[in-house]
């Protein structure tokens, strides 16, 4: 069952990153057309193109969980013996679901203040709360990577490394 959803959702997060990088580019391609070109630029291509990278960084999380590309101190493996490197797996896996946990409880509550306040944002006029709503999913996301990483070191399976997950693309 997690590995279903895992390679749906996968498709999902790799998707949203093709797409929104691509409008991001090609927004921005535009807009320099038709600022300096034809002097008319378009007032809320900016907007968009924020818009597109914030939530390009926040889904970003969820599939550098996935692919095993985050940050780690690669040292601590060197020095600690082979037997005690799962359970300093398992503290990373555990601090990534706190994390994961802080971003939905504060981004829900962000999302929740700013959705009561009915902010709308300054070029296109839609809700600001549409935006911040991507940090919960985020942290949603991002539990369910780390509840399968989880879920696969109890199993004794090997998480994989970046590196390998990076040429597998």
């Amino acid at each position: 069952m997690f590995e279903k959803f895992d390679k749906a959702l996968a498709r999902l997060e790799d998707g949203s990153m093709i797409f929104l990088m691509a409008v991001a580019i090609c927004l921005t391609f535009l807009q320099v057309v038709m600022r300096y070109v034809f002097s008319a630029p378009l007032y809320w291509a900016e907007e968009v193109v924020l818009y597109s990278i914030i939530v390009m960084s926040f889904v970003g999380i969820s599939i550098g969980i996935r692919l095993g590309s985050h940050i780690s101190v690669d040292l601590l493996d060197a020095l600690v013996p082979e037997k005690h490197i799962p359970v300093l797996r398992m503290i990373a896996i555990v601090l990534g679901i706190l994390f994961a946990g802080a971003l939905v409880y504060f981004g829900g509550k962000l999302f929740l203040n700013t959705l009561d306040r009915g902010q709308l944002s300054p070029a296109l006029r839609i809700p600001v709360a549409a935006i911040y709503a991507i940090i919960p999913v985020s942290g949603l996301l991002s539990l369910f990577r780390y509840g399968y990483a989880f879920v696969q070191l109890r199993q004794g399976k090997q998480i994989a490394a970046s590196e390998e997950n990076l040429r597998a693309m």
